[in-house]
């Protein structure tokens, strides 16, 4: 048995007893010591995503092999852990064309809820409990593939590790593969939550000469500063101006869009210079959607818009190249962790995640 939180309904979880089966071949079991709570989780728990239910949510995280199946060669019991929401198989369409973050078989695993072969190792009265993104680490122990864990070196916190596994991996990802920003470029980045304050991160490793950061509140501007902004921005009718005003009048060469609310999206394609590139990484809502006039606003102006999922890379090395950053200081995750709660008290940390408070919440056991 291991404590979890259950999402029984939308907007109803309780922290329960639940039946965790042990790991079969190719499989580990992690005792979760740190775990993030993301945005996509509270689109999860609000019912806008439509997760299958019930469910353990989670998928950003960092703990200790608790146990191993058979045939797993690439960690033993004891061995920290990072964990990865995405283990692509390495044979399908996407993955053999050097695109593994559309890998057929772990991307269905990850939107159904389930482990690679389709089922879980939870349960609950009996009945089997689905695992948040092919996870589920909203809880003391969790199996997941051999695929998802990457080793951590024992000078990275457990905190900041649980990071690396998807706000970090997702935001520095979206600015260096997805938008591949170059040195001397400027950036915008929309929403400073985990996500966008890693693309912050990320726009400056990659050399960008202007990094303006756009939020609402205060505080996520601050943190931005810290990690990497040269200039930030309010949201509201005249941030378009000002973006245009910081950068030669024409717009950003980048936009990372990391909010996935309307106003967002809305501002992304213009905020981009003629011939800029947009990228879109917030996990917003299905109603949310992108309104741009197909000719004078694309067309005519030679903007290129995509979006980007889960760092657009592998996601093990781009975990390996984050701790390496980490290691050498290029990379500062201290200002990321705002709050931290214990699983007793996920309700309170859902509702402060859904304030907007600061930048990134954790569960710590």
């Amino acid at each position: 048995m291991t404590q979890a939180a259950v999402l029984e309904a939308p907007g109803r979880m309780r922290v329960a007893d639940v039946e965790l089966l042990p790991p079969r071949r190719g499989e580990v079991m992690v005792q979760v010591r740190a775990t993030g709570i993301c945005h996509s989780d509270l689109s999860w728990h609000d019912g806008l995503l439509g997760a299958a239910l019930p469910a353990v949510l989670g998928h950003e995280a960092a703990g200790v092999v608790a146990a191993v199946g058979e045939d797993v060669t690439r960690v033993a019991v004891g061995d920290r852990v990072v964990l990865s929401c995405l283990a692509p198989c390495g044979g399908c369409f996407h993955c053999v064309r050097g695109r593994p973050t559309l890998c057929e078989v772990a991307g269905g695993a990850m939107g159904g809820g389930t482990l690679l072969d389709g089922t879980t190792r939870v349960r609950l009265g009996g009945r089997q409990v689905h695992q948040g993104a092919g996870l589920g680490t909203f809880a003391e122990h969790c199996v997941v593939p051999e695929g998802a864990v990457v080793a951590l070196p024992g000078t990275v916190p457990f905190g900041h590790a649980a990071l690396m596994g998807c706000a970090v991996l997702t935001g520095f990802g979206a600015a260096v593969n997805a938008a591949g920003v170059q040195p001397g470029e400027s950036v915008a980045v929309i929403g400073c939550g985990g996500v966008g304050l890693s693309a912050v991160q990320g726009a400056r490793v990659a050399g960008a000469s202007r990094i303006v950061a756009i939020d609402p509140r205060a505080g996520r501007r601050d943190l931005a500063l810290k990690v990497g902004a040269t200039d930030v921005l309010p949201s509201g009718p005249g941030a378009l101006r000002e973006i245009r005003a910081l950068t030669g009048g024409r717009g950003a060469d980048v936009v990372l869009e990391a909010a996935g609310v309307r106003d967002a999206v809305k501002l992304s394609v213009p905020a981009a210079r003629p011939g800029g590139r947009v990228v879109l990484v917030g996990a917003g809502a299905p109603d949310v959607r992108l309104d741009v006039a197909a000719f004078t606003g694309l067309v005519l102006q030679e903007k290129s818009v995509r979006g980007s999922l889960y760092g657009s890379g592998h996601p093990r090395e781009t975990i390996e190249r984050l701790l390496a950053l980490y290691a050498a200081g290029a990379i500062v995750l201290d200002e990321m962790v705002s709050r931290e709660f214990a699983l007793a008290d996920i309700a309170e940390a859902i509702d402060y995640c859904r304030a907007g408070t600061g930048a990134r919440a954790l569960i710590t056991f």
